[in-house]
C-alpha cells in the first residue's frame, strides 16, 4: 500500500515536471511572456495526459507513452493558445 502510494506520486511528481517543461522553453523563448496564468494549465494538461495513457495501455509501452503524452498535450495546449492570441491580436483587414 504505501510502496503503491510512493510510485503514484513520483509518477504524478514526473507528469507535473514535464508538464512544466513546455511553459518553461515558452517563456524562455518569449523572455517571460508565456503567461503565469497558463502554467496552472500547462501542469494539470501534463498530469490528465499522463493519467490517460495507462488506461489505454497498462505494460511498459504505455508507461512509456504517458511520460510522452504527459510532454506533448501541454506542448500542444501552449501552442494553440500561442496561434489564438495571435489571431485576436491580427487586424481583420490582414489576413
Amino acid at each position: 500500500m504505501l510502496f503503491d502510494l510512493l510510485f503514484i506520486t513520483l509518477y504524478v511528481l514526473g507528469w507535473l515536471a514535464l508538464g512544466f517543461l513546455p511553459w518553461l522553453a515558452l517563456s524562455v523563448i518569449t523572455r517571460g511572456n508565456a503567461g503565469l496564468r497558463y502554467l496552472p494549465l500547462s501542469m494539470g494538461a501534463g498530469v490528465v495526459g499522463g493519467l490517460v495513457v495507462p488506461f489505454i495501455r497498462d505494460d511498459e509501452l504505455g508507461l512509456i507513452l504517458s511520460f510522452v503524452v504527459a510532454l506533448a498535450l501541454p506542448t500542444l495546449l501552449l501552442a494553440a493558445q500561442r496561434v489564438a492570441l495571435r489571431l485576436r491580436a491580427e487586424p481583420r483587414g490582414e489576413r
